[in-house]
Order: structure tokens, then sequence, then C-alpha cells
């Protein structure tokens, strides 16, 4: 296990970039963080962030710019309710 990783999904398929996304952040520990390299053409970082905060993890940080947008995110220790 992982406690930092970063995963190039530029030019992939949004069922692709999902898939490799979803495989890399089985891999990182509680507190560890994924950072995503999304195409800025086809920009899934909405779909990311949903999905991210759909699992209980934390967006820590996202980097726009003209090439490329960076999106990290943190595995938080799921709150259990009582």
């Amino acid at each position: 296990m992982v406690m930092f990783k970063t995963l190039d999904i530029r030019g992939l398929s949004f069922f692709n970039a999902f898939q490799e996304t979803s495989k890399a952040f089985s891999d990182i520990k509680i507190n560890g963080a994924l950072e995503i390299i999304l195409d800025r053409k086809k920009n899934f970082t909405d779909a990311f962030k949903t999905w991210a905060k759909s699992k209980g993890y934390k967006i820590s940080d996202i980097d726009d710019d003209h090439r490329m947008v960076r999106l990290f995110i943190k595995k938080v220790k799921p709150i259990i309710k009582k």
C-alpha cells in the first residue's frame, strides 16, 4: 500500500479513466492521497469530485491550468454512524 500516488488519465475515455482511478485508489492507505491528472479538453473533474465525495473521500486540492487539471483526493477513515 502507498501513501501517495499519481495517475495520469489524460486521453482515456471516461469509463477507462474511472476504472483506472478506482483500481489505483484501492492501493492508497488511509490518510494517503491520489493525484489524478485530467485532460483539460475532456475535463472529468466534476465527475471525479462527485465520485470521491460519494465514497467519503476528501478533495484536498485542485490545480487547474491551461494544459491539465490536477485533482488531489485524500483517503480518509470512514465515519461509522451508530
